[in-house]
């Protein structure tokens, strides 16, 4: 899952310097009407939401503009205080030179109003919002390492480089100084990193270190001293790395084909859930996604519903008990500049905020 640490962090910073804007305004705070929270869960699904282009939702990202961005089977779609747009016909690919294609793996925001989708088949294609020239570019092999994009992960606050991960290694691209329309693209392959199947990235906002979860292990580069470092889990937990996010302590959580390990590079410290190990409370299927609250609480999607890690407490969401979620293989999962989580699966999407949600 992408970057919901740093992009909350700028939205609370944004809605404190909100705050004092409107207090020196012409209104009083007496005056302002804030609306009462909705329903603890909303669901959108084909049937409910027309505007919504499939049900199959294979990536979830909040920008800083407050838009959620959603990609699905049939293009991708974006949420923002309760509009809906979709982009179809730009993300059309043919892989097999015949049959157009919409199917979109992950979207990433990226420095600069840029926004950058990865297929399944037809590479990356980029949108530069209210640019007057190359408002999309596609990239494709040679340029990038393969036509199938697993995951996308953008520095939204130094260089604005991109990192593009794919079952054949790791492309960089670095914006042109000059001319945000160029830049320069740099690949990765093993044994830089530990695999060339690499699944999953995330960028740690407290030091703006780059992270890659592989088939077998994960690495970290650091544009600081430009050196790569891997790290290898010990055998008994060693899988597929399907998804990765930070906490604000610093904290790496993987989502794996088997269970789930945190990682503190600083502290050194380890931690690995399994289905054995939590007494069952995690489910034995795959992990898909994780994504936290920057704190305490964290979120797993899994092939046996929504598992929510709360300090110590585990609570699992599944159709039977929560029959709001559309489906119990969670897929993607994103926080909103609201504190909502959106929750992707294979039959629709579902909101969830405890205190109501709000938009």
């Amino acid at each position: 899952m992408k970057r919901p640490g740093y992009f909350l962090l700028r939205t609370i910073l944004g809605s404190v310097l909100g705050g004092a804007f409107i207090l020196a305004g012409c209104k009083k705070t007496s005056d302002l009407v804030i609306p009462p929270p909705g329903p603890a869960w909303i669901t959108f699904t084909e049937t409910t939401t027309p505007q919504l282009l499939d049900d199959k939702i294979n990536s979830l990202n909040a920008d800083q503009s407050g838009r959620v961005w959603i990609g699905t089977d049939s293009g991708a779609n974006y949420f923002q205080r309760g509009t809906w747009g979709r982009i179809r016909d730009s993300l059309r690919y043919s892989p097999d030179g015949v049959q157009s294609r919409y199917k979109v793996n992950y979207i990433e925001t990226g420095k600069g109003a840029t926004i950058w989708f990865g297929l399944d088949g037809g590479g990356v294609k980029r949108f530069r919002e209210g640019a007057t020239r190359a408002v999309w570019t596609t990239y494709n092999v040679p340029t990038i390492t393969y036509y199938n994009v697993q995951s996308i992960s953008a520095d939204k606050v130094v260089n604005g480089d991109v990192w593009v991960s794919t079952t054949f290694g790791i492309s960089r691209f670095i914006p042109s100084l000059n001319d945000p329309e160029f830049g320069t693209w740099l690949t990765y392959t093993a044994p830089t990193i530990p695999s060339n199947q690499v699944y999953a990235s995330a960028i740690n906002f407290n030091d703006n270190t780059v992270w890659f979860g592989t088939q077998d292990g994960f690495a970290m580069y650091d544009d600081r001293v430009s050196d790569w470092t891997a790290f290898t889990l010990p055998t008994q937990y060693n899988y597929k790395i399907n998804s990765m996010t930070f906490d604000r302590a610093g904290t790496l959580w993987m989502a794996k084909l088997v269970g789930v390990t945190s990682f503190n590079k600083e502290l050194s410290e380890w931690k690995h859930y399994t289905n054995t190990n939590t007494g069952g409370k995690l489910p034995a299927g795959e992990i898909h996604a994780v994504t936290t609250d920057l704190g305490s609480v964290r979120w797993f999607g899994t092939d046996q519903g929504l598992v929510r890690l709360s300090d110590t407490t585990w609570t699992t969401f599944t159709t039977s008990t929560t029959p709001e979620l559309p489906d119990n293989s969670v897929t993607a999962l994103v926080y909103d500049s609201r504190g909502n989580l959106w929750i992707g699966t294979n039959k629709g999407i579902a909101i969830f905020n405890e205190e109501g949600t709000r938009f």
